[in-house]
C-alpha cells in the first residue's frame, strides 16, 4: 500500500472517530435547537470564572464588599490559597473517615450475609442460590455506602454543622440578634391579625388586605416560624383558626396556583406535623393532596398550573398555549413524597414520579416552559431564577430527603448543576460571580434575586456526597456557592438602602446596576439571599455570613418597617423610596425564619436531619 493511500485511510479513520465521539457526547441532550449550547459532560476547566479570587478576611463588611480594590492582592491570594487548602484537607479527612466507615459497614454486612448463607445452606441445602444472594447483597451494600448522605462521628465531624464552637463564643450576641428578629416577626403577625385576620395578606400602608387564595395564606404560611420562635400564643391562635375555620373545599370562585398551594400549604402541613405530631395537620395535608391530584390531566405527566379546589376544574394559562412552567411542575417532589410517607399512601409519590420521569428525558438544563405532555420545549429561555429555580433545587433536596437511595436525583442534579456552571455562571470584570439567564443561547448578564438561593444550593451539594466522593467536583460546587452568595450579599450592602433589587445587571465594566433598562430596582421582602447566608454559615462556621445577614436585617427593619407591618419598596437605590403596600406571606415564612435561624444553635433544625422546601418549610430526612 502506498504512503498516499495510507494517509487517505488514516484521514477517513480520524474523521469517523471524531464524528462518533461527537454523536456519543451530545446524544441524549435536550432538543436540537438548544442542544449545542449545553455540556454533555462535566468540565473542570472553567478557568478564571470559577477560580476568581474572593475576599475572605475578617475586616468589616463595608471593607470586604465596597473597597475591593483597596485590599492587598497578595494577602487575598494567600488567604484564598490557605482556605482552598483547608477545603481540600477537610474533604480528604472526611473522605478517609467515610471510607473507613464504609469498609466497616461492608465487613459487618458481609459477615451477616455469610452467617445467613451458612444457616440457609444447613437448613435448606440451597448453596448456589445463597451464594448468588450474598453476591447481590455485597453489591447493594457497596452502592448504598457510596451514595448515601455522609456518615460522621465526633472525630470526623458533621459536614452539615460547623458552627457549634463559634456560636458559643458569640452566644450572647446571637441571642440578642435572634430576639430582634423575633420581635419583627411578632410585629408582622400582630398587625396582620388586627386588620387582615383570615385573609391572605396584609396591605400595611392602605390598612387593607388581599385574597388571592381565599384560604388565610399568612396564617398557614407562618405557623412553623411562630412555633420555632416560641411565639406560643400566636401559634395557638393560628392552629385553632386552621382547625376550626379553614375550609379547603369552599368555593371561593378563584383558580389558585397549584405550585403555590403545594409549597405554601401542603409543605407547611407536612412540616408542622413533623414538628408537633398534631393530627390536624396530617388530615389537612391528605385532604389537600387528594384535591390537588385533580390538576393532573388523564394521560399527561404534568399538572395544570391552576385549580379550583371546590369544583376540581384545572387549567393552564391561555397565553401559554398548552405549556406549563418548569419550576411549577418540578416543585412537587418533596411535598408529595413526604405526604406519602406520613399517610402511608403511595399514590402521591407515584404522581410525583411521573413528573420526574418526564423531565428526566429533557435533561440537563431545561427551558422554563415545557409542553404539558412532556414532549417539547415551549421557549429558549434557561434560568435558575423565575420559572426555573426550584426544579434544580428539588433535584438536590430529593436526593438528600431519600438519603441517597434514589440515584436518579444525583444524576439529574449533577448534569444540571454542571451545565449551569458551564453556561450560566459568569464572573464580572470586578470578580463578582453570579448566575445569569440565557435567551436563545445568549447571556443577559443579569441576575435575578430569586437566583440567590443557588449559592446555598451549590454549597449544600458540596457536602452532601451527591457526587459520590468526587472531591474536585465538591470543591467546585462549594466555590461557586460561596461566590454567588458573596455577590448577592454585596448587591444588598452596596445599595443606598442596604436592600437588594429584583434584578441586577452586570455591565461591561463590572459595575452592578440596580436600575435601568436591564435591571429592576424594587424589593419585595424576598428571602433568597439570607437563605444562602444561613446555609453557608451552617456549613462553614464563618461568622462573616452572620454579619452580612445582620446588616440586611437592620436595613429591612429600618427601611421596610411601618407602623402597621412591613412592606417592600419600589426602588432600592432611593432612600426615600415609596412602599409597595404588601406584606408578603413569604416574608414571615422564609425571610424572618432564615434570619432567626442564622442566630440559633445548630440543634434548631439541624441540616443533617431536615431539608427545607422552597418556601422554607423543613421536613425530616428519611433515613432507613
Amino acid at each position: 500500500m502506498t504512503i498516499r493511500n495510507k494517509l487517505i485511510i488514516a484521514m477517513f479513520a480520524s474523521i469517523f472517530i471524531i464524528s462518533s465521539l461527537t454523536i456519543f457526547l451530545f446524544d441524549g441532550g435536550i432538543n436540537k435547537n438548544f442542544n449545542s449550547s449545553l455540556p454533555p459532560k462535566w468540565k473542570i476547566n472553567v478557568g478564571k470564572d470559577v477560580n476568581a479570587e474572593y475576599l475572605n478576611d475578617k475586616k468589616t463588611v463595608e471593607e470586604n464588599l465596597v473597597n475591593d480594590d483597596k485590599i492587598n492582592q497578595k494577602n487575598n491570594k494567600n488567604n484564598h490559597n490557605t482556605n482552598h487548602q483547608n477545603i481540600i484537607d477537610n474533604n480528604n479527612n472526611n473522605n478517609k473517615n467515610n471510607n473507613n466507615n464504609n469498609k466497616n459497614n461492608n465487613n459487618n454486612n458481609n459477615n451477616n450475609n455469610k452467617n445467613k448463607n451458612n444457616q440457609h445452606h444447613t437448613q435448606n441445602n440451597q448453596q448456589h442460590t445463597q451464594q448468588q444472594h450474598t453476591q447481590n447483597k455485597k453489591k447493594e451494600n457497596h452502592n448504598d455506602n457510596r451514595h448515601k448522605l455522609p456518615r460522621f462521628n465526633d472525630e470526623s465531624g458533621n459536614p452539615f454543622n460547623k458552627i457549634d464552637k463559634v456560636y458559643k463564643l458569640n452566644e450572647n450576641k446571637n441571642k440578642v440578634r435572634a430576639s430582634k428578629v423575633r420581635e419583627a416577626m411578632k410585629h408582622s403577625w400582630d398587625e396582620y391579625s388586627k386588620v387582615a385576620w383570615g385573609h391572605d395578606e396584609l396591605h400595611p400602608i392602605s390598612n387593607t388586605y388581599n385574597d388571592w387564595f381565599g384560604m388565610g395564606l399568612t396564617i398557614v404560611d407562618s405557623l412553623d416560624t411562630l412555633y420555632l420562635m416560641d411565639l406560643n400564643e400566636e401559634y395557638k391562635n393560628g392552629r385553632d383558626w386552621l382547625a376550626k375555620e379553614l375550609n379547603q373545599k369552599k368555593d371561593t370562585g378563584l383558580m389558585i396556583s397549584v405550585f403555590e398551594t403545594v409549597i405554601r400549604f401542603l409543605g407547611q402541613y407536612c412540616t408542622v406535623y413533623d414538628l408537633t405530631n398534631d393530627k390536624i395537620y396530617k388530615d389537612k395535608a391528605k385532604e389537600l393532596g387528594d384535591l390537588l391530584l385533580y390538576s393532573f390531566p388523564e394521560g399527561k405527566p404534568f399538572p395544570q398550573t391552576s385549580i379550583n379546589l371546590a369544583n376540581h376544574r384545572a387549567a393552564s394559562q391561555p397565553w401559554m398555549g398548552g405549556c406549563v412552567v418548569l419550576s411549577e411542575v418540578g416543585t412537587i417532589f418533596l411535598e408529595f413524597n413526604h405526604l406519602s410517607k406520613i399517610t402511608g399512601d403511595p399514590k402521591y409519590k407515584e404522581y410525583s414520579d411521573r413528573v420526574v420521569d418526564a423531565l428526566a428525558n429533557m435533561k440537563p438544563s431545561i427551558p422554563i416552559h415545557v409542553s404539558i405532555d412532556g414532549q417539547k420545549f415551549c421557549s429558549h429561555r434557561v434560568s435558575v431564577g423565575a420559572m426555573g429555580d426550584s426544579y434544580y433545587e428539588y433535584l438536590l433536596k430529593m436526593w438528600i430527603y431519600h438519603d441517597g437511595r434514589e440515584e436518579r436525583y444525583s444524576k439529574l442534579f449533577q448534569e444540571s448543576a454542571d451545565a449551569i456552571i458551564e453556561h450560566l455562571y459568569k464572573v464580572s470584570a470586578k470578580g463578582d460571580g453570579y448566575i445569569t439567564i440565557m435567551d436563545y443561547d445568549v447571556p443577559t448578564y443579569t441576575q435575578e434575586h430569586l437566583t440567590c438561593f443557588a449559592g446555598g444550593m451549590f454549597a449544600l451539594a458540596a457536602v452532601s456526597n451527591i457526587t459520590g466522593g468526587n472531591i474536585e467536583k465538591d470543591k467546585l460546587y462549594m466555590k461557586v456557592g460561596e461566590q454567588v452568595t458573596k455577590t448577592c450579599a454585596k448587591i444588598y450592602l452596596t445599595s443606598a438602602t442596604g436592600l437588594g433589587p429584583e434584578i441586577a445587571h452586570f455591565n461591561t465594566n463590572g459595575d452592578i446596576e440596580v436600575n435601568g433598562r436591564k435591571a429592576a430596582s424594587h424589593y419585595i421582602l424576598r428571602p433568597e439571599t439570607v437563605e444562602s447566608l444561613f446555609i453557608l454559615y451552617r456549613l462553614t462556621g464563618d461568622t462573616i455570613y452572620q454579619e452580612w445577614a445582620w446588616k440586611i436585617f437592620e436595613s429591612i427593619n429600618s427601611v421596610c418597617r411601618t407602623e402597621k407591618g412591613f412592606a417592600g419598596i419600589k426602588d432600592v437605590s432611593n432612600i426615600n423610596s415609596q412602599y409597595d403596600d404588601n406584606q408578603q406571606s413569604f416574608f414571615m415564612a422564609e425571610t424572618l425564619k432564615y434570619l432567626y435561624l442564622i442566630f440559633q444553635p445548630s440543634s434548631v433544625i439541624p441540616l443533617d436531619k431536615y431539608v427545607f422546601n422552597t418556601e422554607a418549610h423543613p421536613v425530616k430526612i428519611q433515613y432507613e
